[in-house]
């Protein structure tokens, strides 16, 4: 349980005026609340005297703060903290998982469809004045899809992805007996080229971590069937950018959906742009702040939560372990 009151918390993000009368009506007695805009300019006024962080500030003014006992990040991915090299060891991250599970399972969803459909190819035509049908058609039903990573977002994917009668292989680095809801199988990495082989669509829902980047390259990605589709909607480290391009000009790999790439913004010479059979969006499968009011209204109502269980001196939700990177 915490001593003293109020808890200064700093609100770093946008925050709509029916969040911000949630908060003082909620912890009005225990907390004070300052709200900015955004995490990039925080005063050095204000980080003397916070306690916690709801934001994604950078590290120099994480050090500036040394009340801090609590940052929590708006986003699912915490590789930036990770890579920081003097943050305070009493300092809890916690992050927002489980706010884009559904939202990022809906985009995979629909570009398997989109590629599968030949959407772009319609697009094209439809820009043309062009009716010409095409025979490039395919379906999820009853496919092999490996989804590399089995938390919320992975799981979310599987759970979806089990109405089209589809065989789910989950990857996760350290796989135990434990059975996962919607998974058929959950392999680790001893087995993860013998099924990258098997598997209709390869979807990558992994973290930025020392044993992810670069895990495909060109010698995994020839793996893959001819035919098999690549989505990744995790970290653009995953995939070696060359190594894709590579494989997709000889003619390997049905499809290709990136929402992330090795280097963000993805450079406006690139190849990838003009591929027919690549689909490139800007890391927006998981909106969060302007971008989706669902996401919005899940992350904040994570916050709250969380800062229930601060103020009440428990364990809190979503600790990011930052040895792993997540």
């Amino acid at each position: 349980m915490n001593t003293y009151y109020p808890i200064h918390i700093l609100v770093a993000v946008p925050c709509p005026p029916s969040i911000r009368d949630r908060f003082s009506t909620q912890f009005g007695s225990q907390c004070h609340f300052t709200f900015i805009n955004s995490s990039q300019t925080i005063p050095e006024s204000l980080l003397r005297h916070t306690d916690v962080i709801i934001g994604e500030p950078d590290e120099p003014d994480l050090l500036k703060a040394p009340r801090l006992k609590w940052l929590q990040l708006t986003w699912a991915g915490a590789d930036k903290y990770a890579r920081m090299k003097r943050l305070p060891s009493h300092l809890t991250i916690t992050n927002a998982s489980g706010a884009f599970g559904i939202i990022i399972s809906e985009y995979v969803i629909g570009t398997i469809i989109a590629l599968y459909r030949s959407f772009s190819v319609y697009s094209h035509h439809q820009a043309a004045h062009t009716w010409l049908p095409s025979d490039n058609c395919g379906t999820i039903y009853k496919k092999t899809v490996l989804i590399l990573g089995t938390g919320d977002i992975g799981s979310s994917l599987a759970h979806r992805l089990k109405a089209f009668d589809t065989s789910i292989i989950g990857f996760r680095r350290h796989p135990n007996h434990r059975a996962l809801p919607d998974f058929d199988e959950v392999i680790g990495s001893d087995q993860l080229d013998l099924k990258l082989k098997t598997a209709d669509i390869v979807v990558g829902c992994l973290p930025n971590t020392s044993e992810t980047i670069g895990l495909f390259d060109e010698k995994r990605l020839r793996l893959m069937k001819k035919e098999a589709l690549l989505i990744n909607v995790g970290r653009g480290s995953l995939i070696k950018n060359d190594a894709l391009l590579h494989v997709l000009k000889e003619g390997h790999l049905k499809g290709v959906a990136l929402d992330v790439s090795e280097i963000e913004p993805l450079p406006k010479a690139s190849p990838l742009w003009d591929l027919p059979n690549v689909f490139i969006t800007p890391h927006i499968a998981g909106p969060s702040f302007g971008g989706n009011t669902d996401v919005e209204q899940a992350i904040w109502n994570l916050c709250f939560e969380n800062i229930e269980r601060f103020l009440a001196g428990q364990v809190l939700n979503h600790i990011v372990d930052l040895r792993q990177g997540y």
